[in-house]
């Protein structure tokens, strides 16, 4: 069954569109604050999820309290305004006869008030059908779904669950950092989340939605995964970062998240501190991850908090069916019924294996090359399944064989290029490498 995935459409719309006004002032009078707030409009565009207030944009980079207030007020503000609109919309409608003469001093307001209401119901009818046929989609989808697994079909009912976060056990004992892990329960315990210390399989952080009567469990689909710098270095050094990345990227779950804490440019590491950025980055860009940059561990328990708020908000009214993950449909936030995995099945599925196959161990080898990604690994070995068909290909190609590979499509606007095809043709032709 083929993924489909629908983002939100500028899920924060009114603070983008004050942002960018507060910007453009800010040219105006030829301030310096117009470069802070395009960072943080750009910051802004680039998250995926609705934030419900100035004060949960705190979790994004570029976003001061100072500046959190000001949406806060801005959000005020416009509520104020709408729920005057409504007021009066309402009393315009239910006005008697014997107020002909207040009623023609609001003809015009009248007139106007219907102008927008028709305009608001158009726009509102156009994203309304749109947004049923997405949902009878999804529906139709999850009902067949349902009817293939005719033994036991997980289903939880909207508002029947909770959202738990899942915190892995190395997170909260054992090691040298045992009084840092402690600080996670306690830090959670204050901001009042809900949580569970669980044995995962990938990732530090995840979130399932359980079900109050039968405790079944779906995992939702979002993985965090937690780096102070001094571990981001030696996970580099011991190639653990890239099978991390790797066993993301194959675990089905769509929103995979780093929180790189601890970012000191006093501090040594066994990997510069450029080349630790370099890799975080890389990430964003070439892996398609989220990441926060967090200055400590409680920063990154303030942003899980906000996270699992976020995401209780946007699950609670959901239908949740449970899936496997050859039938895992990326969600849309939208449709009333979804189909996630079920946490069993995600926890096996996620687990190490101990023997890989040759497409497999050829995309590993792959990754220990500068400037590759998952993503650009994958789409060579779709081409050559196995180091001997590169091989052979390369070694068959004309006096041009050093870019055969440049065209490989890796998405819609990336292709492989130049610099890395150069780069895996003296890897495997010449002959003191082999």
């Amino acid at each position: 069954m083929k993924r489909i995935k629908i983002v939100l459409d500028r899920p924060n719309r009114l603070f983008e569109s004050w942002l960018e006004e507060w910007r453009n002032e800010a040219v105006f009078r030829n301030s310096e604050l117009h470069d802070h707030f395009a960072k943080a409009l750009d910051s802004l565009k680039r998250y995926p999820l609705p934030l419900e207030s100035g004060k949960e944009c705190i979790i994004l980079q570029h976003f001061g309290t100072k500046l959190c207030l000001m949406l806060d007020k801005k959000l005020e503000e416009y509520r104020r305004q709408e729920s005057i609109r409504t007021v009066d919309a309402c009393v315009f409608r239910t006005g008697s006869s014997n107020e002909d003469h207040t009623a023609t001093l609001r003809r015009k307001s009248v007139k106007d008030c219907q102008l927008v209401e028709v305009q608001e119901k158009t726009r509102v009818s156009k994203q309304t059908k749109n947004t049923k046929k997405n949902a009878r989609e999804r529906l139709i989808n999850a009902n067949d779904i349902a009817s293939k697994k005719a033994n036991r079909q997980i289903s939880f009912k909207s508002n029947t669950f909770d959202i738990i976060l899942l915190v892995d056990t190395q997170e909260t004992c054992g090691g040298k950092m045992k009084p840092q892990h402690n600080a996670t329960i306690m830090e959670l315990t204050q901001l009042k989340v809900l949580f569970e210390v669980h044995r995962l399989k990938i990732g530090d952080f995840t979130w399932i939605a359980r079900c109050r009567k039968t405790n079944d469990e779906l995992i939702i689909p979002y993985i965090i995964e937690r780096k102070r710098m001094d571990d981001l270095s030696a996970s580099i050094v011991d190639g653990r970062f890239y099978e991390q990345k790797f066993r993301l990227k194959q675990s089905g779950i769509e929103n995979l998240m780093y929180i790189v804490e601890n970012i000191d440019k006093n501090s040594r590491y066994s990997v510069s501190l450029s080349s630790l950025l370099q890799a975080s980055i890389n990430c964003l860009v070439q892996d398609g991850f989220t990441v926060k940059y967090t200055r400590n561990h409680k920063d990154s328990m303030l942003y899980l908090s906000y996270i699992t708020k976020i995401l209780i908000q946007i699950y609670k009214d959901k239908r949740l069916v449970g899936c496997e993950k050859e039938h895992f449909i990326q969600t849309d936030n939208i449709s009333s019924a979804v189909c996630l995995m079920e946490f069993k099945e995600f926890n096996k599925v996620s687990s190490k294996q101990r023997t890989f196959k040759v497409s497999e161990m050829f995309i590993r080898q792959l990754l220990q090359l500068k400037g590759m990604s998952i993503d650009k690994a994958m789409a060579i070995v779709e081409r050559y399944a196995s180091p001997q068909i590169l091989i052979t290909a390369l070694e068959n190609s004309d006096k041009n064989g050093e870019q055969l590979l440049a065209n490989i499509q890796v998405n819609k606007k990336q292709w492989l290029g130049p610099a890395i095809s150069k780069a895996i043709y003296r890897l495997y032709t010449m002959n003191e490498l082999r």
